[in-house]
C-alpha cells in the first residue's frame, strides 16, 4: 500500500490548495462535523477542576460583557447584529505556527473566546444585569462569534443554529461584506509575497493565500506582524480612510465611555502597551541580530517538547523569531499614539510601573492627539512637548489598491477618498 500512499503526498506538494479542499470535502462526507454547545455557567463555588466548578457565574459574565463593550467603545451605538471575530492561523508545515496565533489567548486561536463572549452577551439574564448598570443592550441586538484565519483568510462562524430567523438576512449581508473583505485583504497581503504576481486580481489572491497555508514547502505562509511601527488608541472615526500600509495596531477607545479617572483608558493601556511593545521589540531584535536574539532560518528547526525549537537534532533552545518572519521588517521602535490629553496619559503611565519603564525607558515612543483640537504632543525626556509635523497634506487615492498596486516595498501613508 506504500505506493498508493505516495499519491496524496505528491498531490499535496503539486496542488496544495486543491488537495486540501478535496480532503476537507471528503472528510465531511465520511464524518459530519458534530454540533457542539458551550457550557459556560458555573453552578458550584469555589471555582475548581470539577465539571460543575468550571465556568462563570452570571454576574461574572455581565462584568466581562460590560468591560469589553465599554473598552471597545460600541456601548454607545448597537446595531442589530454584532460579529465578534477572534483570530488564529493555520499552516501545514511550520514549527513557529503558534507565533501567528493570539498572544492574549496564550498562543492559541481566539475563536473560542469570541464564541463564549457572544453566548454571554446574548444571555437575557446578562442583559438584565447590564440594564441596572446603565448599559442597556437592545433586545434586537444579537451577537455572533467567529474566527479569522490570518493565513488563508478564511472566517468560521459559531452557533449559527442559535441565530434567530429575524436576523438571518442581517447575517447574510454581513457575510457578503466579510467575503469581499477577505478578497481585498488577501490582495493587499500578496503584494509582499514574491511568489504572487503583482497583476493578481482579488479572487486569485485569495486562492494564492489559501494555497500557501497548505503548502508543505512554504516557509513564509504569512507576514504576521512584520513591518509594525505604530499603535493608535482612539476613536476609529478619525483614522478611517487612512492607508497605513498594514503597519498599525488599531485599538478602539471612545473617551465618552470613560469616567473622570480614565478607568477604561487605564485598563486598555495596561494590555495594549506591554503586548504591542513586546511584539514590536521581538521583531526589532530578531531583525537586528537574527542569530543572537532571533533564531536564524527556520529550515533546520525541530520542535522540542512543545517548548521551543532547536537546530537539527541537538543544541540549545533558540529564542526569538525566524528570519522568514522578519526579513521584510523595518526595525523601528513602536510609536504609541493615544487619543487623550498629555496630562491624562502621563498620570495613567505613572500609576503603573511596567508602563512607566517601557515609556520613559524609551523602549517605545509615546504621543497624544487631542480629541478636540487634534494637536499632537510627543514624550521627550520625561515630559510632553508640542509636535508640529512638517507634512501638511497626504497623497490621495480612490482606493487602497490604487495606492499600493505595483509596489512590494514599504509605502507611505495615504488618504483614501472616493470621488
Amino acid at each position: 500500500m506504500g505506493s498508493l500512499a505516495a499519491i496524496p503526498l505528491v498531490t499535496r506538494i503539486l496542488f496544495p490548495r486543491t488537495t486540501a479542499r478535496f480532503r476537507q470535502l471528503f472528510g465531511n462526507i465520511v464524518r459530519t462535523p458534530p454540533v457542539t454547545r458551550l457550557v459556560l455557567e458555573r453552578t458550584q463555588d469555589p471555582p475548581g477542576p470539577a465539571g460543575d466548578q468550571v465556568g462563570f457565574k452570571v454576574e461574572e459574565m455581565a462584568d466581562m460583557v460590560e468591560r469589553l463593550l465599554k473598552e471597545t467603545g460600541i456601548a454607545l451605538n448597537f446595531s442589530r447584529l454584532v460579529v465578534l471575530v477572534g483570530h488564529g492561523s493555520s499552516s501545514l508545515n511550520n514549527p513557529h505556527g503558534s507565533a501567528y496565533d493570539c498572544g492574549a489567548c496564550a498562543g492559541a486561536p481566539g475563536g473560542p473566546n469570541a464564541r463564549a463572549f457572544a453566548l454571554m452577551a446574548n444571555d437575557p439574564r446578562v442583559k438584565e444585569l447590564l440594564k441596572g448598570r446603565s448599559l442597556e443592550l437592545p433586545q434586537q441586538t444579537v451577537f455572533v462569534g467567529a474566527c479569522h484565519d490570518t493565513c488563508n483568510d478564511s472566517v468560521v462562524y459559531y452557533d449559527l443554529n442559535l441565530l434567530p430567523p429575524s436576523h438571518q438576512q442581517d447575517f447574510e449581508r454581513a457575510r457578503q461584506s466579510i467575503e469581499e473583505t477577505r478578497e481585498r485583504n488577501a490582495h493587499e497581503r500578496c503584494r509582499r509575497f514574491e511568489s504572487a504576481p503583482l497583476t493578481l486580481r482579488s479572487q486569485a489572491a485569495l486562492r494564492h493565500v489559501e494555497g500557501r497555508s497548505e503548502d508543505l514547502s512554504q516557509v513564509r505562509p504569512e507576514a504576521g506582524h512584520a513591518t509594525n511601527s505604530i499603535c493608535i488608541v482612539g476613536d476609529r472615526a478619525w483614522s478611517r480612510g487612512l492607508f497605513l500600509d498594514r503597519r498599525a495596531f488599531l485599538c478602539s477607545y471612545d473617551h465618552r465611555c470613560d469616567d473622570e479617572m480614565q478607568t477604561v483608558l487605564s485598563r486598555i493601556l495596561q494590555a495594549v502597551i506591554p503586548v504591542c511593545a513586546g511584539i514590536n521589540l521581538e521583531y526589532y531584535f530578531s531583525f537586528v541580530d537574527p542569530i543572537g536574539y532571533g533564531c536564524s532560518t527556520k529550515l533546520p528547526h525541530n520542535i522540542v517538547s512543545l517548548l521551543g525549537v532547536m537546530n537539527g537534532t541537538s543544541g540549545d533552545l533558540i529564542p526569538g523569531l525566524p528570519w522568514q518572519m522578519v526579513e521584510i521588517h523595518e526595525p523601528v521602535r513602536l510609536l504609541l499614539l493615544v487619543e487623550t490629553s498629555p496630562e491624562v496619559l502621563q498620570r495613567v503611565v505613572e500609576q503603573h510601573e511596567s508602563l512607566y519603564r517601557l515609556c520613559h525607558g524609551e523602549w517605545i515612543q509615546l504621543a497624544t492627539i487631542d480629541p478636540e483640537t487634534s494637536r499632537i504632543h510627543l514624550l521627550r525626556d520625561g515630559s510632553f512637548e508640542s509636535f508640529k509635523s512638517q507634512v501638511t497634506s497626504l497623497p490621495t487615492a480612490k482606493s487602497s489598491a490604487d495606492w499600493y498596486r505595483g509596489w512590494r516595498d514599504h509605502l507611505g501613508f495615504a488618504s483614501i477618498r472616493k470621488e
